[in-house]
């Protein structure tokens, strides 16, 4: 394992050193900048692999983005760390608090993301990048994860200035109703705490589709980024067809989609 840097909360950029990484790393930086974190490029080491090729190629990426953004701390990573544990190793030995990630690589990683402390940031590696953190959308499922999920897109608001959009599940039993309000309570209140700009309403579909909903308005409204609950169980047909959160991810052409392992507490950013 090779890694150069301190052990400050990082951002990791999980990289291929193929074409596309010149379309993920810019989210990295983006979201470093806002954060105020540490940028870490990684490369997941994997089989036969030329170390100091790979040593050389990341370091050149360093040197790139340090050029541009000279006050911002970048470390560079390689190591060989097991799939399923992959993210948790990353925050736990190594302060990683978010992942960037090429949506294609989502079937590889879904283990990893289904043992994961941190958030996954996918994104579309094969059209060139375009960060923005502008317009947000948020759609609330009944499950009371959201309420963890939810600190996330605080973040975005209070650091990035972002527009909020959150869209509330219209279940048809009172009981799941009363659940979806509740979360809905919980945001509003927090967005009101943090005068963070924000609109809220109910969407048209139950909790199993508020997702799609939401995907399909964030898609209309080209906001920049919508953040996801992810699946809380998994079925046989799940493993065979896909997630639901990796269906939109694999249909997100354009907006990049932050999924929450709601298996987990999600681990928060030091202010």
């Amino acid at each position: 394992m090779l890694n150069y840097g301190t052990m400050n909360q990082k951002i990791v950029v999980f990289l291929g050193l193929g074409e596309y990484d010149a379309n993920l790393i810019p989210y990295g930086v983006g979201l470093a900048t806002v954060f105020r974190k540490e940028l870490c490029l990684f490369y997941h080491a994997t089989g036969v692999y030329q170390a100091d090729k790979c040593d050389l190629q990341l370091k050149e990426y360093r040197y790139s983005v340090q050029n541009h953004n000279p006050t911002l701390p970048v470390s560079i990573l390689i190591a060989p760390f097991r799939k399923d544990k992959l993210a948790a190793v990353l925050s736990d030995e190594h302060e990683a608090i978010l992942m960037v990630v090429g949506s294609s690589s989502f079937r590889r990683l879904s283990q990893s993301l289904q043992n994961s402390p941190i958030p996954f940031l996918f994104v579309n590696e094969k059209k060139p990048a375009n960060v923005d953190f502008s317009r947000i959308f948020f759609p609330v499922d009944l499950r009371k994860q959201n309420k963890d999920a939810m600190k996330w897109i605080f973040y975005f608001g209070r650091y990035a200035g972002s527009e909020i959009i959150v869209i509330g599940a219209e279940d048809k039993w009172k009981s799941y109703r009363e659940q979806v309000t509740s979360n809905l309570t919980a945001i509003k209140k927090n967005l009101l705490k943090y005068g963070i700009n924000h609109k809220i309403y109910r969407g048209s579909r139950g909790s199993l589709g508020i997702h799609n909903e939401g995907f399909e308005a964030a898609s209309r409204l080209h906001a920049g980024m919508m953040v996801l609950l992810g699946s809380s169980v998994f079925t046989l047909l799940d493993l065979i067809l896909g997630l639901p959160e990796e269906k939109i991810v694999r249909r997100a052409k354009e907006t990049a989609i932050l999924v929450i392992n709601p298996r987990r507490e999600t681990y928060l950013v030091c202010e």
